[in-house]
């Protein structure tokens, strides 16, 4: 799509160098600090290098504008949350724990780590046609759950089909992210969390009994 390989190419200078990583770290965590903070309309370029302690001029060498910060941001915020949870779902080390409730546990953690930020961030990528984008890493983690059904699932489950599949990532995903949205009181709470690993089993367990 034309919109998103424009927003895509909108990062001018690839921070290959340590110190260009740590200059684009800086803006990036000014931003959030600002959206956290102060939202959306109080975000300029100027307060930004401000923030970070960079000047305007190095701030434009790697950004044309504040919506390339919030589209980088954006999709990097999306990947990072993905490679946790699949982390959860395979290469935690913790064998007490369910993969399924390691997943919960991440997304959320994820999903709530400076939420009004992480809203407007995905706000400003929905808005620059980057829909496609926002269901991806969902999409991986629905497909990783697939092709690891074994080792994932709850043992004895049936694994769902790629439309079953679709249905239960797309609930659990988005009702933590409306929790996280609405900022409920029991988004970190223990209840809330037993909640969702229960809508996973339930679900996959009436498959068992369907099939």
């Amino acid at each position: 799509m034309p919109a998103i390989k424009k927003a895509i190419d909108l990062k001018r200078r690839s921070p290959r160098r340590a110190n260009a990583r740590a200059t684009v770290e800086a803006i990036f965590e000014a931003t959030a600090r600002i959206l956290q903070s102060e939202g959306k309309a109080a975000l300029n370029t100027n307060l930004i290098a401000e923030r970070a302690g960079v000047s305007i001029g190095a701030l434009y060498g790697y950004f044309p504008n504040k919506d390339a910060i919030l589209l980088a941001m954006a999709r990097r915020e999306l990947d990072l949350v993905r490679d946790r949870v699949a982390d959860a779902l395979t290469r935690e080390a913790n064998a007490d724990i369910h993969p399924v409730r390691r997943a919960v546990r991440a997304l959320i953690k994820g999903y709530g780590t400076r939420s009004r930020s992480r809203r407007i961030l995905m706000e400003t990528l929905f808005a620059h046609g980057g829909s496609e984008e926002m269901a991806r890493p969902v999409n991986e983690i629905a497909n990783l759950i697939l092709m690891r059904s074994g080792d994932i699932l709850p043992k004895g489950a049936t694994p769902p089909s790629p439309i079953g599949m679709y249905v239960l990532t797309r609930a659990v995903d988005s009702v933590i992210r409306t929790a996280t949205y609405e900022n409920v009181a029991f988004i970190g709470s223990p209840a809330f969390e037993d909640e969702l690993v229960r809508l996973v089993n339930g679900y996959l367990s009436e498959r068992n009994r369907a099939a």
